[in-house]
């Protein structure tokens, strides 16, 4: 494959992934929340965190979406000191075991997202995802809901390209982009403020376009447009939303 990708007549689609179209967010928490809570039963083995607590599936759903080991374990258990070593063998078994609990449990798309992805794909546009979860997961989940080959480009939050700058950081959006000729309109679609924010902070941010979908959380997304679910996504909704900021922009 070339350095660049063709010039595609159809705008580019990146969808996040997790709450976007795979159905995942009360599994996320639900595994996250029983790895913490059994590894805080190991105080023979980890004798410091003998008075730390396991938060709540309600507080570990506030930061839904960030990555588990980097972001969100230092966030709900201020204790930890990732300089010791110690604590560096604490978050990795706590990983590891919300990994194997997370993998271990059925998966399954919101409704109508395989149709809705299949009628972009043969409308002409190319579809890539940005997420920020670990590459063998999505890959892995890509496989089992038979996706995989609808996607031309992929980035995960772990690659190492990234230099571990996940959303709202630009830079996987950034990738997608350098991809494809600089005359290419993107559009990306995703769950969460911050899927918004790193399309707007992207290179290309004024040939880029955003779809937010709204999920139970209450947050803002100002997005420049809302749906309730991506399965509502067509190529002529698409083409209505670049035609409205073109008109807007002359």
């Amino acid at each position: 494959m070339n350095s660049t990708l063709q010039t595609h007549q159809q705008p580019v689609i990146i969808f996040d992934w997790d709450d976007t179209l795979l159905n995942a967010g009360k599994l996320l928490s639900e595994t996250q929340a029983q790895a913490i809570t059994e590894i805080l039963k190991e105080s023979v083995r980890y004798p410091f965190t003998e008075t730390w607590t396991a938060p709540t599936q309600a507080t570990l759903r506030q930061h839904a979406g960030h990555r588990f080991k980097e972001k969100i374990i230092p966030r709900i258990m201020p204790q930890i000191d990732a300089t010791l070593p110690l604590h560096q063998a604490w978050i990795e078994d706590a990983y590891q075991r919300f990994k194997y609990y997370y993998q271990q449990a059925a998966k399954h798309l919101f409704p109508g997202i395989k149709t809705m992805l299949t009628e972009l794909k043969q409308a002409g546009h190319i579809l890539c995802i940005a997420s920020n979860k670990s590459r063998d997961l999505l890959e892995e989940e890509l496989e089992i809901t038979e996706l995989i080959t609808l996607f031309t480009l992929i980035k995960a939050g772990d690659d190492a390209a990234l230099n571990g700058n996940a959303k709202p950081a630009p830079d996987m959006i950034n990738h997608i982009q350098s991809a494809f000729d600089t005359n290419t309109r993107f559009v990306m679609v995703g769950d969460r403020p911050y899927d918004i924010e790193a399309a707007r902070s992207s290179t290309a941010h004024t040939q880029t376009l955003t779809i937010g979908i709204r999920t139970k959380t209450s947050f803002t997304l100002n997005a420049d447009i809302e749906l309730s679910s991506a399965a509502e996504i067509t190529t002529e909704m698409i083409h209505a939303l670049i035609q409205e900021r073109t008109s807007a922009n002359s």
